[in-house]
This record gives structure tokens, C-alpha cells and sequence, in this order.
């Protein structure tokens, strides 16, 4: 389970910081969620069967903390520099 969860980390940060790069806007971020929920639901749906789909809400369940997954750790909110930014 620790050699997944790294593992989904890895790719977690690698998207994180591929999408930032076509952040531009406020609305950007409400799209970007939207598009992302939407295309995931379609492959869970493609290729895992609704049992699959159980375990990996239950686990995204069992492993979602406030903490690890804080995307306010993704901003830096330093006014000095005229506002916060994605990194």
C-alpha cells in the first residue's frame, strides 16, 4: 500500500504541475475540475467494472486527508509580488 500511495503521489504532483501551466484565468480552475471529473468518470467507466470502481472510492475514501491533499499547499499567498500564485 506505501509503494502505491507514492506512487499516486508521483503522478498526482506530475498533473498538478502540468495543469498549472494552463491556469490562466479564475475561470480556468472551475473548468479544469469539470473537465477532469467528467473524462475520469467516463475511463473508470471504460475500464473498470462497478466493483473495481467501489474499491477505488473506497479507497480514495479511506486515504483523502486535509492534509496530503491541501491545494492551498499548491499556492503561494506572498502579496508581496502582487498576489498569490499556482506553483
Amino acid at each position: 500500500m506505501a509503494d502505491n500511495n507514492k506512487r499516486l503521489s508521483e503522478i498526482q504532483d506530475k498533473l498538478v504541475k502540468h495543469i498549472q501551466q494552463e491556469l490562466h484565468s479564475d475561470e480556468d480552475f472551475m473548468y479544469m475540475a469539470t473537465m477532469l471529473l467528467k473524462h475520469s468518470m467516463v475511463l473508470y467507466k471504460t475500464f473498470l467494472e462497478d466493483d473495481q470502481i467501489k474499491e477505488m472510492l473506497k479507497t480514495v475514501g479511506d486515504t483523502l486527508s486535509d492534509d496530503l491533499h491541501n491545494a492551498y499547499k499548491y499556492f503561494d499567498m506572498d502579496d508581496s509580488d502582487g498576489g498569490p500564485t499556482v506553483h
